[in-house]
């Protein structure tokens, strides 16, 4: 064979195979005959055609979608076979809202395609399970409902009766993102008073930056909004990879004139299409927006009449004391939240309309024209505006000056600064990585200013925070007992931060001096930061708990310095740690008891997000697998054993500050009577209560597989039925104030956290990065477009498309330097720890960085030890600021991120 020709050998097989077709014609005519006229009468019998045929034969489409902390929501068909799932199919049937926008379909993505197989694979929890070992060893009893209830009912109420309220915790984690799926656990912890931290922040993906410009960091733009701009910017977003049923209309939006530039530091999958990509320097963002603003004021291409009407520019503060003027400055007995502008038209200081103190709730100018520039007199007090504070400060950044720290060119962005601004609508474009960076509340705000200065707001532009908040307010009396009742609500990251004692796990990694002088403070200042905004009441925080029930959330996968993290709260929650879930995850490991939960094809539901218009329904296509249930019916069996139990041991109530915790009527109250036993009568009620669906039923709304939302759904503003969502065109057309203090889009804070940090005008910070440290390289964690965090990360199609094992990426440069070999094992360390994984060699990538997409469970690593055992972290104390307008805790608008990008490493071959 080894000397045959292959002509030779070709003809010889031909041969072979002829005569196979004649000793075994049946076999060969299956598979290989030529059919010349497939409608005859003679056609040959191929049973492998009936396999083929078998396998697109239903009984049952149903629909649904696959929403685990993803925007994306997309509608699928679900094909069911005798009550299993054997494939799915984007629906891909949404209308189009306008003649002159491209539609949305078909929506959907690899990871939604498949969760037919994820269901059923190896790691899904089907029964209930008690630990019979020690946490985290794997030993495992079943048990049946009515068991394992009634233990955890009375060990609920054994944490109540011997420390009282407030000492369990009662999260929902961001995987539990639909309606149903996620008022079941709220309007449990709202009728028990259980802990509930902000599922924004706990994984650090607040805007909090456009929240201090605008009041609200989720008045956003669909998605089809994108198609009319004509210049995008994407600061480390990267939606070819992550927001893969959106991309499109960025694309478009380009085939149709816009110009779309890539801010990011490694050349990515999204930077390869843009117009330009900015290679900027990793944690250096606000340096280059504040660039922008520099070229925008110098080179005089802003829009004073936006600025005057929309934004706090003009606004007077007191040259002395460097705080805004207030009327009660200069009237006895006056407002601290009435403002003024000196009015060119009277020459006279006058009251600014819209702000929280004034009567007058509109931004309109009604014949006053503000001052932008200039210093005055008022009541004996020296003034100036906040355009001339903006304006000093933004002088320190031109292009010139931030180039050796972004690493951009002057003249890249002197020449994208005047296609901004020339811009007829300008959007910049976040993912959820500014706010994982300690300065990307810098970034944020500096953006805004770009923004502001330039006139893009409504449907001129503005920041794409991806999320909108819509109205749903049944959904929210649905999941906060009709506001009677609620949960003990906490930040996100500072919660995770103070409860994980991260603090003195972060002082093994940062140097205290290097550290100041890159963010502006040291940890010693952070922990007295912290504590006066807890004992100012700025942020609530509530102490140690002693029970734990987690829903949908793997915090032992997210969480900063992982194994310290883990072992302290195990070691807190003493009592109790239920965790309610689809999946045996990083954090069901290490549960006391385990509640199968069902998934997303096994419950009705709803769901919608903030990239498009489209309420999605869950249709129940399959019963849940094994034992496991649906969420809502979880805590119906819940509350009905913690009110059987409490009556039989002659407990009624628990008195809890200005309410009480019913535990002898808890599952009458859950159920209203009864009235919601199960998955399908909660998202019954919701549909027949929810103003924003229009009256249409839920009968219909499941044919479909969705309801396209009326105007109601629109919080700011209606959502208007024929064009694209885009953001505060309440403000620029209708005149009404945002909700900030000023009642304007706000570009000066004298919060005294603000003054303390230098920041009471948008300014740049750097991030505490490698330079705050003993180790020379930046990590930086972007999304993978192989999971949603840790979900689907161990499925073996998804795995399949990568390496299939926790890899970083690295220059090869580097890695030459460093001895390392494509493929190889590498070991990444610092202070905080180590952990091990593949070499990925990604030249698009500053040698200067290590970058690795996160999500991967920490069994999945060698050893068990996973990325975030080297992430060091911290929190930014400006978003603790409370006591001042707009900024106070609010849940999913204003509190601290936790932070993923602040870590220096160091890695060498294994």
């Amino acid at each position: 064979m080894l000397r045959m020709k292959r002509r030779d050998f070709l003809r010889t097989s031909s041969l072979t195979g002829a005569g196979v077709i004649a000793a075994n014609r049946a076999w060969a005519l299956n598979r290989l005959e030529p059919l010349e006229d497939t409608l005859g009468e003679e056609y040959p019998y191929r049973d492998w055609e009936d396999l083929y045929r078998r396998e697109f034969t239903w009984d049952k489409i149903g629909k649904s979608a696959h929403c685990i902390n993803c925007v994306g929501n997309c509608a699928f068909n679900v094909y069911v076979k005798d009550g299993i799932v054997l494939r799915e199919e984007q629906l891909a049937a949404y209308p189009q809202i306008a003649p002159d926008v491209p539609d949305p379909n078909p929506r959907g993505c690899q990871k939604g395609s498949i969760h037919s197989a994820a269901m059923y694979e190896g790691d899904r929890l089907r029964y209930p399970l008690k630990r019979v070992g020690e946490r985290g060893e794997g030993k495992w009893q079943r048990m049946s409902w009515e068991e394992i209830t009634t233990e955890i009912a009375d060990k609920i109420i054994d944490i109540y009766e011997t420390y009282g309220p407030g000492k369990l915790m009662t999260h929902t984690g961001s995987g539990n993102l639909s309606m149903v799926r996620f008022a079941a656990p709220y309007r449990f912890a709202s009728l028990v008073g259980g802990v509930q931290l902000d599922i924004f922040t706990d994984v650090g993906d607040l805007n909090t930056g456009a929240h201090l410009a605008y009041g609200n960091p989720l008045e956003s733009f669909t998605s089809d909004a994108w198609f009319d701009a004509d210049y995008i910017m994407m600061s480390l977003f990267n939606p070819n990879a992550t927001r893969i049923p959106d991309a499109h209309y960025i694309w478009e939006a380009k085939w149709n004139g816009a110009r779309v530039v890539s801010v990011a530091p490694d050349y990515n999958p999204s930077s390869i299409h843009a117009d330009l990509w900015i290679s900027v320097k990793p944690g250096t963002d606000p340096f280059l927006a504040m660039s922008f603003v520099n070229v925008i004021i110098a080179e005089e291409l802003y829009k004073p009449g936006f600025m005057k009407e929309q934004t706090d520019l003009p606004v007077l503060v007191r040259a002395d004391t460097g705080r805004l003027l207030r009327e009660a400055d200069i009237v006895d007995g006056g407002s601290d939240q009435v403002f003024y502008h000196w009015d060119l038209v009277s020459g006279a200081a006058v009251p600014i309309k819209g702000s929280m103190g004034s009567d007058e709730k509109t931004i309109a100018l009604a014949g006053v024209d503000p001052a932008l520039e200039g210093t005055f007199e008022v009541g004996g007090l020296p003034v100036t505006t906040v355009f001339e504070k903006v304006k000093t400060e933004a002088a320190r950044y031109s292009p010139e000056d931030t180039a050796d720290v972004t690493g951009v060119a002057p003249e890249t962005v002197r020449q994208e600064a005047r296609a901004f601004a020339r811009a007829r609508k300008a959007i910049l474009m976040h993912g959820f990585n500014i706010g994982r960076y300690s300065n990307g509340i810098y970034t944020g705000w500096a953006q805004a200013l770009m923004l502001g200065l330039t006139g893009h707001g409504g449907k001129a532009g503005g920041i794409d925070t991806s999320w909108i908040d819509w109205n749903h307010p049944k959904w929210l009396e649905l999941a906060l007992f009709g506001f009677r009742k609620l949960p003990r609500l906490e930040p996100g990251g500072m919660g995770e931060f103070v409860r994980g004692h991260m603090i003195d796990h972060a002082r093994a990694h940062y140097d205290p001096a290097k550290l100041k002088e890159r963010v502006g403070f040291d940890l010693d200042e952070l922990q007295e930061m912290i504590d006066e905004s807890v004992g100012q009441g700025w942020m609530p925080y509530h102490g140690e708990m002693k029970g734990l029930i987690s829903i949908a959330d793997n915090k032992f996968r997210r969480n900063k310095f992982a194994d310290k993290y883990r072992a302290r709260i195990l070691e807190e929650v003493s009592e109790l740690f239920v965790d309610i879930n689809v999946r045996m995850d990083s954090t069901a490991q290490w549960a006391d008891y385990l509640l199968p939960a069902a998934s997303h094809y096994e419950a009705w539901d709803l769901r919608t997000v903030g990239y498009h218009r489209f309420m999605n329904v869950f249709s129940k296509p399959v019963d849940p697998i094994g034992e496991a249930r649906p969420d809502w019916d979880i805590m119906v069996l819940l509350t009905q054993k913690i009110q059987e139990r409490a009556i039989a041991r002659s407990i009624t109530s628990y008195e809890d500050g200005a309410v009480t915790r019913d535990f002898h009527t808890i599952h009458d109250d859950y159920t209203m009577g009864g009235m919601l036993m199960t998955d399908y009568d909660a998202t019954k009620w919701l549909v027949d209560n929810s103003p924003e669906i229009g009256g249409v039923s839920l009968e219909e709304g499941a044919e479909r597989g969705f309801f396209v939302m009326t105007a109601e759904a629109g919080a700011n503003q209606p959502l208007p039925p024929d064009e694209p969502y885009n953001p505060f065109v309440a403000q620029t057309e209708g005149k009404k104030p945002y909700d900030t203090l000023t009642g304007r889009i706000t570009f000066f804070c004298d919060h005294p956290t603000f003054v303390r940090l230098g920041a009471t005008v948008p300014t740049a910070r750097l991030n505490a990065g490698p330079e705050a440290s003993s180790y020379p390289l930046s990590f930086y964690s972007p999304h993978t477009r192989w999971g949603i965090h840790s979900n689907w990360r161990s499925n073996k199609f998804m795995m399949r498309l990568q390496r299939g094992e926790p890899n970083i990426y690295i220059n090869p440069r580097l890695a030459a330097r460093k001895g390392i070999a494509d493929g190889s094992k590498v070991r990444i360390f610092n202070g905080a720890g180590e952990f091990f994984a593949q070499a990925k060699f990604y030249p698009s990538l500053p040698e200067t960085s290590i970058m690795m997409e996160h999500g991967w469970e920490p069994h999945q690593y060698d050893q068990w030890k996973p990325m975030n055992n080297a992430m060091a972290t911290l929190i930014q104390p400006l978003e603790l600021a409370g006591g001042w307008g707009h900024l106070g805790f609010k849940l999913f608008k204003w509190n601290a991120n936790q932070l993923a990008h602040e870590s220096g490493v160091d890695v060498e071959p294994v």
